[in-house]
């Protein structure tokens, strides 16, 4: 079988409380050809229990990264999926099935992240606005949660399935980054709440709005540079206006 196209997509864990869960990741990781770990706000340590558990995928584990947020894990990432059992910010919920045909779409010319959340309260809103997408795996109602190794081996094993048919001229082309795509809104929260346009108490409601539109559109790096140069040169003109009517 040729090189399978995962080696741009990572696995990022937050805020993982139990250590053994850890290494059943890594396992899981390495049984569908995945080979970055992220930890985000790890609430335990890397031990024995987790490489204990990692059986055969210690390479995985020990070449795993640690971050203090969320938002400094996914910062280099241009395409960013979080997983949730509820459907919170996000309007449409992704099937693992449909969401692994968005991922090969995108590599290998962009680096995607997949978020797990906590074992006990999963990803919070204010994680989940740092996604571009989120997938949700089906589970009978009366318990909907699944155990974090087993949603990362779920939604790994889509991938795997449909990475093996990968071909290069699947794939498009390079999009901006999580964290210049963030730094963007937080321009366009700046400037729209100063020009009136969102409420200042609550400018959130209205620009995760506008980040779903823009999410379709899939920015790339000239079209976030396009954008701050149109808000950069609006703010330009909103100061001088103000500086001429003194």
């Amino acid at each position: 079988m040729a090189e399978l196209p995962l080696n741009s997509v990572e696995i990022v864990l937050v805020g993982t409380l139990q250590s053994g869960n850890v290494g059943s990741v890594a396992r899981a990781m390495k049984n569908m050809g995945l080979a970055h770990l992220k930890l985000a706000g790890l609430q335990c340590e890397v031990d024995e229990q987790s490489r204990w558990m990692a059986t055969h995928a210690g390479d995985v584990l020990e070449s795993a990264r640690e971050y203090a947020s969320l938002g400094e894990a996914v910062a280099d990432a241009q395409y960013v999926i979080g997983t949730t059992a509820r459907d919170r910010r996000f309007r449409t919920l992704l099937p693992p099935a449909q969401m692994a045909e968005k991922v090969l779409s995108l590599v290998p010319a962009n680096r995607v992240a997949i978020v797990f959340g906590r074992e006990d309260s999963g990803l919070t809103n204010e994680e989940l606005e740092l996604c571009d997408d989120a997938v949700t795996i089906p589970a009978a109602p009366e318990m909907t949660s699944l155990n974090v190794a087993q949603a990362v081996m779920i939604v790994a094993y889509e991938l795997f399935c449909r990475a093996e048919s990968w071909g290069p001229a699947a794939g498009m082309g390079k999009l901006a980054s999580s964290g210049e795509q963030q730094d963007m809104y937080d321009h366009l929260r700046r400037l729209l709440v100063d020009i009136g346009f969102f409420n200042p108490h609550n400018p959130d409601i209205a620009l995760g709005k506008i980040k779903r539109l823009l999410t379709r559109a899939g920015l790339t790096e000239k079209d976030v540079s396009l954008i701050r140069g149109v808000a950069r040169q609006l703010q330009w003109y909103v100061e001088s206006t103000r500086g001429s009517a003194r």
